[in-house]
């Protein structure tokens, strides 16, 4: 008979198991020596990764410590830099005016004459990882050249014909005079233009109209000490929207916050927590979520019974304030259980002011209704306000109450300022802007009849509208357009918000910076970063909404 097993292949078990273990063709022991050459060859990797490993961790540690070195470094040459700036600066003031024989008694002046170098100086925070080595060396050598300029100025003054005066403006830059005026006249001349620029306070990058005067100089005349100035901190971040937060408003006495949201959502937030332990929870929920609008919501307000928003679908939505303990998500087939009232508009809803249980919206077909802040049905405004310039009707970007609630400012994407009788709905007067920029925001003063405009080309600007002019300028408030204004309830502290992604509190008296915050407080999407601002009325709160889609809030 034949051997069926004398037909198998060479190597190939009666199981077939070296088939079966991929094995080549042999026997079995030829099959466990190439799975144990295999399982060495992957030993030996696993042990050149791991030396690998233990490599790469040591060169990371080692370039650690190098980053932080040269930060370090970074932060000791930045001091150095604005030690070696200051000192620049009295070294040349000095010598210009030994040059000029000016200096006189501040007892006998009354005022500190002082020249203005026309060197470059540092900005006023410098961004983490923007200097190098190299770009320190340029400013250091910027810095003498400068002074090497001025140097040079002082040392041909006595050789000149004529005498030197300033040029009058903030920066100014010492020049010859006219051989026809005597040095002696001259001299008294720049006396004279530094002791009124000196006496009017003016800094780089402001101006004031006119002598100061009414409500103006009662605001240069508030006294706050500067310790009562308040350096706000950050607290806490409010994630919950799903998009850009376009507006913020605080409740007139109790700590809750109104945010309202390019996702057509606005949510109440509880600050009580933070204002009592003054510590925020790590991840904090809204109280509850509203929602009703069919597009993004442009604009929020707060009184004491009744929260509002407006929304780009043209609805004005008047909600009420949760119970204690609600639940923030609403039973099935109860979708807006707080909504009070709705006032429908033909147009976006730009801006919304609560005041004495009526409700302002301006709105972007030229008007600014006002309703009755009840629930009453009303199908069409109780007054509107409109204005015309040239036959052309304005178009209202932000809407705000004066101080004794009996007059409506109104800003407009000209830059103008409108003021109405709130009673009569008549105009009663138009204030012309400085610089004609679009207008994106209003604030209007705690106790003087005092507004102030946050503009797109990087300035804010103050009116008074009891003298219908705009009394003062503040350019280049920000490298971008200015966005948000807001007045803190002590009348000297402002807060101004840009796309820059900035932050900044200003004293509304001078105009000048006392709180320059972290620079990058908002992240941006697109061109956009942070869209308002607004202080507490009675709590030592701040908040900015962004187009992160974050609500941020600060704790003085």
């Amino acid at each position: 008979s034949r051997d069926l097993a004398g037909d198998r292949p060479r190597g190939m078990s009666g199981n077939g198991l070296g088939y079966m273990l991929g094995a080549p063709p042999g026997n079995v022991r030829d099959a466990i020596d190439t799975i144990l050459v295999s399982w060495k060859k992957v030993d030996d990797e696993r042990i050149n990764w791991s030396l690998e490993k233990a490599q790469l961790e040591s060169k990371v540690k080692r370039l650690e410590e190098s980053v932080a070195t040269h930060e370090k470094l970074q932060k000791d040459l930045v001091q150095r830099i604005k030690m070696l700036e200051f000192a620049l600066n009295k070294k040349g003031v000095g010598s210009v005016n030994a040059g000029k024989g000016l200096q006189r008694s501040r007892d006998q002046r009354g005022l500190n004459v002082r020249r203005r170098v026309g060197w470059k100086t540092l900005p006023t925070y410098l961004p983490k990882g923007l200097l190098t080595p190299d770009k320190i060396r340029a400013i250091v050598d910027d810095l003498m050249e400068s002074k090497k300029i001025m140097s040079g100025r002082v040392d041909e003054q006595p050789s000149s014909q004529g005498g030197l005066a300033s040029s009058g403006g903030d920066d100014s830059v010492m020049q010859p005079c006219d051989d026809e005026v005597g040095q002696d006249t001259k001299k008294e001349d720049a006396l004279k233009v530094e002791a009124d620029s000196e006496a009017q306070s003016k800094v780089v990058g402001s101006g004031s109209f006119g002598e100061t005067e009414g409500e103006h100089k009662k605001l240069r005349e508030i006294d706050v000490k500067k310790s009562e100035l308040k350096n706000f901190q950050p607290m806490t971040l409010l994630r919950s929207h799903l998009d850009g937060v376009r507006s913020i408003s605080f409740h007139p006495k109790s700590p809750l916050l109104f945010s309202g949201s390019e996702d057509g959502t606005a949510k109440l937030w509880d600050m009580e927590r933070l204002v009592r332990k003054k510590k925020a929870s790590k991840k904090q929920e809204p109280v509850y979520t509203f929602r009703g609008h069919t597009a993004m919501i442009t604009s929020t307000a707060a009184s004491e019974k009744m929260l509002f928003s407006g929304s780009v679908d043209g609805k004005v939505l008047c909600y009420g304030y949760p119970s204690d303990g609600q639940h923030q998500y609403t039973a099935y087939g109860t979708c807006f259980p707080f909504t009070l009232n709705t006032f429908q508009h033909s147009e976006a809803v730009w801006s919304l002011c609560v005041s004495n249980k009526k409700v302002f919206a301006a709105c972007a077909d030229g008007t600014v209704s006002m309703w009755q802040a009840n629930l009453d049905d009303q199908k069409e405004p109780t007054k509107t306000y409109t204005t015309t310039l040239d036959a052309k009707e304005l178009i209202p970007t932000s809407v705000r109450v004066n101080v004794d609630e009996s007059q409506l400012l109104v800003s407009y994407t000209s830059g103008h300022v409108g003021v109405f009788d709130i009673n009569t709905g008549k105009q009663i007067t138009l204030i012309e802007s400085a610089t004609g920029s679009h207008a994106m925001g209003l604030s209007s003063h705690p106790f003087l009849d005092i507004a102030v405009t946050a503009n797109v080309d990087c300035s804010y600007q103050l009116f008074d509208p009891k003298q219908g002019k705009c009394v003062e300028i503040k350019q280049n408030a920000h490298t971008d357009a200015v966005t948000s204004v807001s007045i803190d309830s002590n009348g000297v502290a402002m807060a101004t918000a840009s796309h820059d992604q900035s932050i900044r509190i200003w004293d509304i008296r001078k105009l000048t910076v006392s709180v320059d915050m972290d620079p990058n407080q908002h992240r941006k999407k697109y061109d956009e970063a942070i869209h308002c601002v607004a202080h507490h009325p009675r709590h030592p709160l701040l908040a900015s909404g962004g187009a992160d889609s974050v609500v941020k809030v600060f704790m003085a």
